[in-house]
């Protein structure tokens, strides 16, 4: 997939949306979310499918010309064999296949390139369940030969490991009724494109700020105190500017845990950026054009939603190590989350990550530093648009299958009041 358009101002708020829904763990609000960006994809998919179908005409069966305009993905003979399997059965439960793990790993390594802080950690992907094994940065893991063995046993355990079985990952995949039936090439394209975008809002979220019951230990975690398996966050320390006073405390700490092992990173909620961290890093030279320049201490800032709003965390990111096995389960969900014209089915994958060392990482509270006021939205639930249906207390009648005369859309009520 090249030319699949994912930015676009409705995906891009849906993806948002996501993120913020799985940070703050309110499940309806996860519901609604996925909901949205699932209408979303919906929308992207079958216009420019649409699209290829006018232009191609005859050449529609030929599935090399829609691989090479993106609106199809090449896939191998097995992933072909799952969704034809799913496509005829319209379900991906008992299917007699597995999961393509193929698809697992193109879905990572496509997370990496699109998310810097994904990229950028000591991610790890295995074909099968197994341990990953890293190593302190703080500690020696190499030796001479001439080493008494006591000593070399010293120096080995400075290798640890991480167990992929202690945790699933888990992923809402959210599949508008009847789009089973569009076929396999065009099933694996809205499944492949969704578990991109759901699996990277699990996976950034779960780095930064998993609790360590059944997730992974986040950054903003301590490695001790665990109470029933949650691990307690860490103490903030106050940052009130980024004058370079205040900086050098964190880097000192980063410093004297010898943790400060690479480039540190600063990584930061982009509302907390434009409001906090812009402005500061906004300078007008003699010719009165603005440029932007670095923090003081030389940090590379990342963005991510993940990141609590007015909060910073500062470390070296590949001091992070996250561990994915290419296993897959996909099966229905049918709890409080199930949604209106979407069969919902709950993708789940081994996975497991935790910080190098217990300092690896700090946070800072930004929360009383001046900054830039962010006008309130408007409530979108609230927004009454032209042919919009409200105040319906029954559901409206479907059209009938095959009449596009003046139906919408939607064809449902998204809401109730």
């Amino acid at each position: 997939m090249k030319n699949l358009d994912l930015n676009n101002k409705q995906i891009q708020a849906a993806r948002v949306a996501m993120f913020n829904a799985m940070r703050d763990g309110d499940e309806e609000a996860q519901g609604q979310a996925f909901n949205d960006f699932s209408q979303s994809l919906q929308d992207t998919i079958s216009e420019q499918a649409n699209s290829v179908i006018g232009d191609a005409a005859n050449e529609m069966t030929d599935n090399k010309i829609l691989e090479a305009r993106g609106i199809q993905r090449p896939m191998t003979s097995t992933e072909r064999k799952f969704f034809a399997a799913a496509a005829q059965k319209q379900s991906f439960e008992n299917l007699g296949e597995t999961f393509p793990e193929t698809i697992v790993e193109d879905v990572l390594s496509r997370i990496q390139q699109e998310h810097p802080l994904l990229a950028a950690i000591d991610t790890q992907t295995v074909s099968a369940l197994m341990k990953v094994i890293y190593a302190d940065p703080t500690s020696k893991t190499a030796f001479w030969g001439k080493v008494p063995d006591n000593i070399k046993q010293i120096l080995t355990d400075g290798f640890k490991v991480l167990s992929l079985e202690s945790s699933k990952l888990s992923g809402f995949l959210a599949v508008p009724k009847g789009f089973f039936k569009l076929g396999p090439a065009y099933l694996a394209t809205y499944v492949i494109t969704f578990l991109e975008e759901t699996m990277a809002a699990t996976l950034e979220t779960a780095v930064v700020s998993g609790t360590g019951k059944d997730m992974p230990i986040g950054m903003v975690k301590k490695l001790s105190g665990s109470v029933d398996g949650v691990y307690p966050d860490k103490p903030a320390i106050a940052l009130n500017d980024l004058e370079p006073l205040s900086l050098a405390g964190i880097h000192g700490a980063l410093t004297k845990a010898k943790t400060d092992n690479g480039q540190v990173a600063v990584i930061v909620n982009p509302m907390t950026y434009w409001a906090k961290l812009f402005a500061k890093l906004a300078v007008k030279d003699s010719d009165s054009n603005w440029h932007l320049i670095t923090l003081p201490t030389g940090d590379v800032i990342v963005q991510s939603y993940a990141v609590p709003e007015d909060k910073l965390v500062f470390g070296v990111l590949k001091n992070y190590v996250l561990g994915v096995s290419g296993e897959m389960e996909l099966n229905r969900y049918e709890q409080t989350l199930a949604i209106e014209d979407m069969d919902l089915f709950i993708a789940k994958f081994f996975g497991m990550g935790i910080a190098k060392n217990e300092n690896a990482f700090f946070v800072a509270d930004v929360s009383k530093m001046t900054g830039a006021t962010i006008p309130t939205l408007e409530d979108s639930a609230a927004v009454k648009r032209p042919g919009r249906i409200s105040n319906v207390t029954d559901e409206p009648t479907l059209p009938a299958e095959g009449d596009s005369e003046g139906t919408d859309k939607t064809k449902k009520v998204a809401e109730k009041k």
